[in-house]
């Protein structure tokens, strides 16, 4: 027996062209192939063109570390004017939405949602690699909502050392 997992991914970059004060938002999702796919995320639906981008590094993570994403591109118009846009992609903000898909094509619910700020941009004939990161990666939207307690914690120390249990 086979198990196919789809996975697509949904990018919102807003991108602050400081030079001549315009905000631009760019919509993209990377499963649908050649054609435009709406769907509502945070309420509000919207219509995302299909690229071809693949997302690397962490997506994710609950240690509050401070990870590093960075979305791959091919090498063409499309992405070479993202880049110029935000100029080298520091002046940008994505919000990324994750989503499994059901053998008929349909979104599943649930899935993370994640935002970050544009660090910087690289590229070369091929690639082009848009790099973000963020401050509150921490506290993605399934952080557990818990307050530090003695119940939870134990006695609380003096200096940076807690034991969550």
């Amino acid at each position: 027996m086979s198990v196919t997992i789809r996975v697509c991914q949904f990018m919102e970059l807003t991108v602050n062209n400081t030079n001549n004060d315009r905000t631009t938002e760019y919509l993209f999702q990377n499963y649908f192939l050649n054609t435009t796919f709406t769907t509502s995320f945070e309420g509000v639906s919207k219509t995302y063109k299909f690229a071809p981008f693949q997302v690397q590094g962490t997506v994710s993570s609950l240690s509050g570390d401070n990870d590093q994403i960075q979305i791959l591109f091919p090498s063409n118009a499309v992405a070479v004017n993202l880049v110029e846009a935000g100029q080298g992609n520091r002046q940008s903000f994505l919000k990324l939405f994750t989503r499994y898909v059901n053998e008929n094509g349909a979104l599943l619910d649930g899935g993370p949602n994640e935002f970050y700020m544009g660090l910087g941009a690289t590229f070369n004939e091929e690639t082009i690699e848009l790099r973000f990161s963020t401050s509150l990666d921490s506290a993605a939207s399934n952080f557990p909502a818990r307050t530090l307690s003695q119940k939870n914690v134990g006695i609380l120390p003096l200096e940076s050392q807690v034991s969550l249990r």
